[in-house]
């Protein structure tokens, strides 16, 4: 068991990502700042509608006292409507909904209470790189299953084939988000159904990651694997309302399960925070109430940025058919490079995008370009530059 001593000068892992964000320090007054793409995040602002009081609105009085652990009435109510109506799920009633920090708690309440230390999730890779931090402060492994860039490849394909080599006698779990951040490849209905058996023919969570729903840029179906028959009970779909509502700094999203799931999250999130920022969600619900003005506004600026860099782009990627990014195939370009050595060729070409190993390690040799962190003009020279990569 680790003592106190030997936590006293313990630094920062000096990670890629520590390692960029002091080079774009070191670099920010100068007339030759690179254009840093690596983040997946917004250059909007908070939209107005999520600041602008509702005529009536009553869940905003008494900001001073403690609220509901599972979140906000009036936001549960309004978000299970939501969540029939889009997301097709059946959610009765708002007790099958819980407002989390961001995705990011739900993932980590989904782990921590439903797992055991030790189990397995099978991640359809590349993922989003903060799940690996999640799973393993919640003391469960994970296990990659190459996935994205296959079902872009060969779209027919047969995925139990492969995912069936990842599973082992500790798999409990099955995750993946969807659009998928970082390859910005979706999966379509049939996808999502092949998964949906898999699962249930080896009686495995899923933990569905939803947080780019309203950002599917090819014309084709979006499906929430809950939705499908039989599987509502044994999925988490977790929300976030940091993309679609250009609200990450909110750190508010949330959870919709069968209530019994709902029963055994809700004590994990009062043991790390009691409950829900309250001001964050009367800001939700303001969204929510003006949600078609603000995710369409949204929905335009973000497919001109895409197509800004679609455009522009100097080098193959992965199909950009949904989320915030393409994803770069350096591997001919990149081969045999070190952390340091990519980041150096980013900084010379002026433009910064996040190394592919973080997100998976069958994608060392791979980028992730976010077209939605600068306006389009900006996004473009950002991808002429790619050529120097």
């Amino acid at each position: 068991m680790p003592r106190p001593a030997e936590f006293k000068d313990k630094p920062f892992k000096h990670t890629i990502f520590l390692k960029i964000a002091e080079a774009i320090q070191a670099s920010a007054d100068s007339d030759e700042a690179p254009i840093a793409l690596h983040v997946g995040d917004t250059w909007c602002d908070l939209p107005e509608e999520l600041l602008t009081p509702l005529p009536e609105e009553p869940w905003n009085e008494r900001l001073s006292r403690y609220g509901n652990t599972r979140g906000e009435t009036e936001l549960r109510r309004r978000l299970a409507a939501k969540l029939r109506e889009q997301n097709k799920l059946p959610v009765s009633s708002p007790d099958e909904v819980q407002i989390v920090f961001g995705a990011t708690g739900g993932l980590y309440l989904a782990m921590q209470k439903l797992l055991e230390p030790g189990d397995e999730v099978i991640v359809l890779s590349p993922q989003w790189t903060i799940f690996r931090v999640v799973a393993s402060t919640a003391r469960v492994r994970i296990v990659e299953a190459p996935f994205f860039h296959r079902i872009a490849d060969e779209p027919d394909g047969n995925l139990a084939a492969w995912i069936e080599p990842f599973l082992s006698e500790r798999t409990r779990a099955i995750y993946f988000n969807n659009p998928n951040n970082p390859s910005g490849v979706m999966m379509l209905p049939e996808h999502i159904e092949q998964v949906a058996s898999f699962a249930v023919e080896h009686d495995l969570w899923v933990f569905s990651d939803e947080a780019y729903e309203d950002f599917v840029w090819i014309n084709a179906p979006y499906v929430s694997i809950g939705s499908l028959p039989g599987m509502y009970e044994r999925t988490v779909s977790v929300f976030s309302f940091s993309k679609s509502y250009a609200a990450a700094g909110l750190r508010l999203g949330y959870v919709a399960a069968p209530p019994g799931v709902i029963a055994a999250l809700n004590p994990g999130h009062v043991g790390v925070g009691y409950e829900p920022n309250r001001s964050s969600q009367v800001e939700g619900i303001r969204g929510l109430e003006r949600s078609a003005e603000v995710v369409g506004r949204l929905q335009k600026l973000y497919r001109e940025g895409r197509q800004a860099a679609l455009e522009s782009i100097k080098v193959p990627h992965l199909p950009a058919e949904g989320s915030f990014y393409l994803f770069l195939d350096l591997r001919d370009r990149w081969k045999g490079l070190s952390d340091d050595q990519k980041l150096e060729r980013m900084l010379s070409a002026g433009v910064i995008c996040s190394p592919g190993a973080p997100f998976g390690e069958a994608y060392d040799g791979f980028a992730r370009f976010c077209y939605t962190s600068e306006p389009p003009e900006k996004v473009a020279e950002a991808a002429r530059r790619t050529a120097d990569l």
